[in-house]
């Protein structure tokens, strides 16, 4: 549950009750919304009709913008700037002093380094792509990863077939940032499919697929997407 802060003082029983630290000098912009157990550093400034997640902990002199949104349990550096109406995705880490701008989106559990910048760029880009997912696109195009059955089967359905060699397609299927685990196929860099795979505690195995961006539907910690081609059978000995 969140808080919505008009005249701080006025709130102060519920600061306690829901356990939010807001430090000496931080500023708090009319209509901010802060989560549970939020922390928000000294002299930090959070925007007018701004959004802050459970958990998030905003550093010592942060800014945050005007109708910015920060995700559950993300962490936001000292001296951070993030822009107005920017959305910091669940659990992501942005570094000291880095900057992000207005109406920029990082995706959920990405990481920021220190003193990076980062401008407003579109979501479905090549730049975004990098940085919420961790894989780099030759001309619009990359191989991602995925876990699946020992026979090559979903883990979520059990049911959908992948084939070595092969792909799908389903044009009917349109973009929509929102929709984070809806229709379509689900894809990761390898490190995740190898840590989603191992979480299911059976025997599993690890396939790639090239996957262009004009087919991707949404970007978060996977990719959603609309078609891929020529499977393949990665070997992960020594990975594990």
């Amino acid at each position: 549950m969140k808080i919505y802060l008009k005249n701080l003082k006025t709130y102060d029983w519920e600061l306690d009750d829901r356990k939010i630290i807001i430090s000496d000098y931080a500023s708090i912009g009319d209509y901010a919304s802060i989560g549970d157990r939020a922390s928000i550093g000294n002299y930090a400034s959070i925007g007018y009709s701004a959004s802050i997640g459970n958990y998030a902990s905003i550093g010592d002199s942060a800014s945050i913008g005007n109708g910015a949104s920060i995700g559950d349990s993300a962490s936001i550096g000292n001296y951070a700037s993030i822009g107005d109406r920017a959305s910091i995705g669940n659990g992501a880490s942005i570094g000291d002093r880095a900057s992000i701008g207005n109406g920029a989106s990082i995706g959920n559990y990405a990481s920021i380094g220190d003193e990076a910048s980062i401008g407003k760029f579109d979501i479905f880009s090549e730049v975004s792509i990098l940085v919420n997912i961790g894989v780099t696109m030759i001309k619009e195009k990359a191989i991602f990863y995925k876990a699946v059955r020992e026979d090559l089967t979903d883990f979520y359905t059990g049911k959908y077939q992948y084939t070595m060699g092969k792909g799908n397609r389903n044009n009917k299927l349109v973009r929509d940032q929102d929709l984070e685990c809806g229709a379509g196929w689900h894809f990761t860099n390898l490190w995740e499919a190898l840590a989603f795979g191992k979480d299911k505690q059976q025997p599993f195995k690890i396939i790639s697929a090239e996957i262009g961006l004009k087919d991707i539907l949404s970007v978060h910690r996977k990719v959603r997407v609309k078609a891929f081609k020529n499977v393949q059978l990665v070997e992960i000995k020594g990975l594990l």
